[in-house]
């Protein structure tokens, strides 16, 4: 009989999957909507359940907590993707938000951004979506609501 432990020799987990998201100031609408999508992108990427990193209502000046303890867990091997609406949850100035993406990717973390609606690929035979503005509420026509 083989007397080794099977504990020593159990396979290390893979790095999970973050969410990060920041609005400054406080946004709950926005967030829901952001976090929805991204959670929504990860389910199509095939990845495991995110887990959310919040700093919604934070000032970078201030601190920002949540990104704080994404970068520990990124350096520490935990975390192997994070997804981001854009780079502009990172910082509102391009350069520092591209630094700290930078950092990320050189622990060997994955950064990935919505894709623009702009960017997005649809078939030729489909129709141009709707403008941009209210989230793409409208109001039924009069013989519609009747109906």
């Amino acid at each position: 009989m083989d007397s080794t432990d099977d504990r020593t020799t159990a396979a290390t987990p893979a790095p999970g999957v973050a969410l990060y998201l920041r609005c400054y100031p406080f946004d709950r609408t926005a967030m829901d909507f952001h976090r929805r999508a991204l959670e929504s992108l990860a389910r199509a990427l095939e990845l495991p359940e995110p887990l959310l990193h919040l700093d919604n209502g934070r000032r970078a000046a201030d601190g920002l907590p949540a990104l704080e303890a994404l970068l520990r867990a990124v350096a520490g091997g935990w975390v192997g993707t994070v997804l981001v609406p854009g780079l502009f949850v990172f910082s509102m100035d391009d350069a520092e938000a591209r630094r700290v993406a930078g950092l990320l990717e050189r622990h060997g973390c994955r950064v990935v951004e919505l894709p623009s609606r702009g960017l997005l690929t649809r078939p030729a035979d489909t129709q141009e979506p709707p403008p941009a503005g209210d989230g793409g509420s409208r109001t039924p026509e009069p013989a519609a609501a009747a109906a």
